[in-house]
């Protein structure tokens, strides 16, 4: 393992009441996001919310689709293709799945429509065939990410 390049730091809050709602602020960033429950989630964990939100699970298929999309127009650029939103399109759907009682995203599948020149297709196959292992959301997901806990509990 490397020298840390950078460390991403972010400040959650969980909202008040049984709402499963959380407040994310970005390190740097004054914007905060707000996440939740829907759909099939909330069904998974038996609530109903009052403000149906994207969940943190919807966030990490979209930091991946993100990802992986800004990698494929970076290589597509690369080799001298066009890679605006006109030119490239993703979609990118992930499965969640009830294992051992535990609600978890399985399987990402990200789909892109690339529209080139006629002459230029064996560039835009040259691009796809390499750069899946160059998006680091991908790649940290696949390889499986440590995850640790600390804790400070202030008596009042």
């Amino acid at each position: 393992m490397g020298k840390p390049v950078h460390v991403s730091k972010v400040k959650v809050h969980k909202e008040p009441g049984n709402s499963k709602i959380k407040r994310i602020q970005i390190e740097g960033w004054p914007d905060v996001t707000r996440m939740g429950v829907h759909g099939g989630i909330a069904e998974f964990f038996k609530v109903s919310p009052d403000e149906p939100l994207p969940s943190t699970l919807d966030y990490l298929v979209a930091a991946i689709g993100g990802c992986m999309t800004g990698t494929i127009g970076g290589a597509l650029e690369g080799r001298g293709l066009a890679a605006g939103p006109e030119k490239l399109e993703a979609f990118t759907e992930g499965i969640l799945e009830d294992v051992d009682g535990k609600l978890l995203l399985t399987h990402v599948t990200v789909s892109y429509r690339i529209k080139v020149p006629k002459d230029k297709r064996d560039a835009a196959e040259r691009a796809l065939q390499f750069h899946g292992d160059r998006c680091p959301v991908s790649e940290s997901v696949k390889r499986g990410i440590t995850v640790e806990w600390k804790s400070e509990i202030v008596e009042e």
